[in-house]
């Protein structure tokens, strides 16, 4: 039983340390069901999946139930052919109404069947954009999660100069107090040690302020604790011909401009259905029964069916259905232009992408360079202050040029990256 308690309490750690773990894939998982863009562009293209039925598109009856009860009490004198009179005062009565009635359009000029197509495009359309909100959301939660590991990095590259600068106070400090080194240079060290560690202090208060903005993208509580990856993955991009026929087939904006033109045909073949005749199918029960205490007549029912058909063709109409027709007409051709604008303004933004990504790609591979003789550099000031053999400002100067390349590098990783996120997005394929 001990064991077991003892392996349990040496699995503790890990399995904390797992639940506090947050990856990109993870962080993407959790946005794409929590946040609340999210949410609404879901349920704006649920609200055209709702509205895409026939009845929505008049192809089905319409059935309603009317009924109807009234009193009224009246003063009558009535005179009749017979020579009868009537004449009194507070005469009550009631009448009852009630019916079902059934209205159905057998023809408008097909005007049914366009509208339904129509109704079919504009829920294509609602799903188009809320894969586009997906795409841009993804693209944002990836950009904000790698934003926290590069305060991270520039927290850690903060630590090594501190590291350097503690070792750099240890050999000033001993020179002093051997009488080999003036004070001044023990007091730069010092000073310079504190303003890091006042660097530190900033980099915490950002990385707090990054981590409580990506738990408000996932839609959870700002202050969760968690950690993230120690470093920032790179992924060549190479077939960009291949990207490129994905922006055309697949980019949700451009997909849904060109939706737009087929619900504007639509439109407009919407208002050419006006010129047709219209044929409507109307059908119904009534009930209606009449009671008064005096007059002509005391009581009268009647029930039955009837129906009938109303045929209704515009002749004039003072020329509304041909400025409706050109009206559609022009729209149809601005949503052309739309997407032909759109097509190359993606184009564009792809492009721009590419020559965004290569730029930061080699300014990263130059300053990853610069790093590694920056390192060696602060070793070898370091090993000469302490053999006596440099000063302390060959120190203090590798150690503002170290500084300077660990974050520089750390900021040309995140731009980098935040290049391939948009290359990605822009060809969506995210």
């Amino acid at each position: 039983m001990r064991k077991k308690i003892f392996l349990l309490l040496l699995l503790l750690p890990s399995c904390v340390f797992s639940q506090t773990m947050l990856s990109a894939d993870d962080a993407v998982k959790i946005g794409l069901k929590n946040n609340f863009d999210i949410l609404i562009a879901k349920n704006q293209a649920e609200a055209d999946s709702i509205m895409n039925t026939a009845g929505e598109a008049g192809m089905l009856p319409s059935l309603s139930l009317n009924a109807g009860f009234g009193i009224n009490q009246s003063n009558i004198h009535q005179k009749y052919t017979n020579g009868s009179e009537i004449t009194k005062n507070g005469v009550t009565g009631n009448n009852l109404n009630p019916g079902i009635a059934l209205t159905w359009t057998l023809f408008d000029g097909t005007k049914m069947f366009v509208t339904k197509k129509k109704l079919d495009q504009i829920e294509t359309l609602g799903m188009y954009q809320f894969k586009g909100q997906v795409l841009n959301t993804t693209s944002d939660i990836l950009l904000a999660y790698y934003d926290i590991v590069r305060q991270h990095l520039q927290l850690a590259s903060t630590d090594e100069i501190i590291k350097f600068n503690e070792e750099r106070v240890k050999i000033t400090q001993s020179k002093f107090d051997n009488n080999l080194g003036p004070k001044t240079d023990l007091l730069q060290a010092k000073i310079d040690l504190n303003v890091q560690k006042e660097n530190r202090i900033n980099f915490e208060e950002q990385l707090s302020q990054a981590k409580r903005k990506l738990n408000n993208m996932l839609a959870r509580d700002v202050n969760l604790i968690f950690s993230v990856s120690d470093s920032i993955p790179l992924s060549p991009i190479t077939d960009r011909a291949s990207l490129e026929q994905k922006m055309y087939a697949a980019n949700p904006t451009l997909l849904a401009f060109k939706t737009q033109i087929e619900i504007s045909k639509l439109a407009y073949r919407e208002t050419r259905t006006a010129y047709y005749p219209k044929v409507v199918l109307s059908s119904g029960y009534n009930f209606t029964r009449t009671q008064s205490s005096a007059g002509f007549s005391l009581y009268n029912q009647a029930y039955g069916w009837q129906s009938g058909l109303t045929f209704s063709m515009p002749i004039y109409q003072a020329g509304k259905l041909n400025h409706a027709s050109e009206l559609a007409q022009l729209n149809m051709e601005s949503s052309q232009y739309k997407f032909q604008q759109a097509t190359l303004s993606a184009s564009l933004s792809l492009q721009n992408a590419f020559t965004i990504y290569d730029s930061k790609e080699k300014a990263f591979d130059l300053e990853k360079e610069n790093e590694t003789m920056a390192r060696e550099n602060m070793q070898l000031a370091l090993d000469r202050l302490r053999l006596g053999q440099g000063t302390a400002l060959d120190v203090a100067q590798a150690q503002a040029t170290l500084s300077s390349s660990l974050f520089r590098v750390t900021s040309f990783s995140y731009d980098l990256k935040s290049a391939e996120i948009n290359v990605h997005r822009q060809a969506a394929d995210l």
